[in-house]
């Protein structure tokens, strides 16, 4: 089962995501649930996910069939963060055969616990991914860390685990997400399945999908969206400040190779600052969208006066 042509959705389906950025263990994950060596494991600084790809899981059970979804991080080489958003909403908003939305039993976010820093995509992707969900759901969320099979020192991770727990993961795990350990076997993975199976298959929808189905957003009205919207917005002020800058330093360099290398650099910038400023005005709310949704949200909160 590698696409959405071979997956059809049914009711009965016990359906995770998993998500997190390139190299934290997805596949590896997958591989140890499907018994399927043969999958390719993300090793390199490129994202091997470039698709939502379900794949089921043997389970004890012949009537239940649970399907983990891989998905791509939001920090993939060669996809723009609003394009990966867009791949992940259109599978996530597929309909059963009765017209309702897929049930999304379980979210699992991964964790690389040898990594003594959170880089600014790891933060990416775990504000959006909390966008993503919404609160009703982080009881269904597993907040989960990998390759505990390289650490060096069990001290030192624990103390990292903790940090995560207490600082960076505190809003998920106040809401009712749990913090789990992945270690690099089958019974491994399965525990942290069996873990959400516990939960049933009743489940609220995403907040994603509340918002695209139900309230009827576009995908660039969505809060994850406009969360990526505020990172480029940031990118933006940055890569024209950087510009700035460099092409100051080009006037003042009077040797021939230094004024050849800061051109390059002032000309890499540029096409940052032009690639940025299209994709901000690919994801640009209208100003009568903006007007619509007011009024919708003062609707919302009027009634939800009368009700009390």
């Amino acid at each position: 089962m590698s696409s959405n042509d071979h997956f059809k959705p049914d009711p009965a389906d016990f359906v995770i995501v998993v998500m997190g950025t390139t190299g934290t263990g997805k596949t590896n994950f997958i591989n140890k649930l499907t018994g399927n060596p043969e999958r390719r494991e993300a090793g390199g600084l490129a994202s091997d996910t470039q698709h939502v790809t379900p794949y089921p899981i043997p389970y004890y059970y012949p009537s239940l069939r649970v399907v983990v979804v891989d998905t791509p991080g939001f920090d993939d080489t060669y996809r723009k963060d609003s394009e990966t958003l867009e791949l992940i909403a259109d599978w996530l908003i597929q309909k059963y055969p009765d017209g309702t939305t897929l049930k999304i039993a379980g979210m699992i976010y991964f964790h690389r616990i040898i990594d003594n820093s959170m880089p600014r995509s790891t933060l990416m992707n775990l504000e959006i991914f909390g966008r993503l969900c919404g609160d009703t759901s982080l009881c269904r969320t597993r907040l989960v860390t990998t390759m505990w099979d390289q650490v060096k020192n069990q001290d030192t991770a624990a103390q990292r685990e903790t940090q995560l727990a207490s600082k960076f993961w505190q809003g998920l795990i106040a809401g009712g997400a749990f913090a789990r350990r992945f270690h690099n076997s089958s019974s491994s993975a399965l525990g942290i399945v069996e873990d959400l199976l516990w939960m049933g298959n009743d489940c609220h929808p995403l907040l994603l999908q509340e918002e695209l189905v139900e309230q009827r957003k576009r995908l660039n009205e969505t809060e994850a969206a406009k969360f990526i919207y505020k990172q480029l917005q940031k990118d933006l002020a940055e890569q024209k400040k950087t510009l700035k800058g460099l092409k100051g330093e080009v006037k003042l360099q009077n040797d021939p190779h230094s004024v050849k290398v800061m051109q390059e650099r002032r000309d890499t910038t540029q096409a940052q600052v032009k690639k940025t400023s299209e994709e901000l005005n690919e994801m640009k709310i209208p100003p009568i969208r903006r007007v619509i949704l007011w009024l919708s949200g003062e609707n919302s909160r009027a009634k939800a006066v009368e009700l009390h």
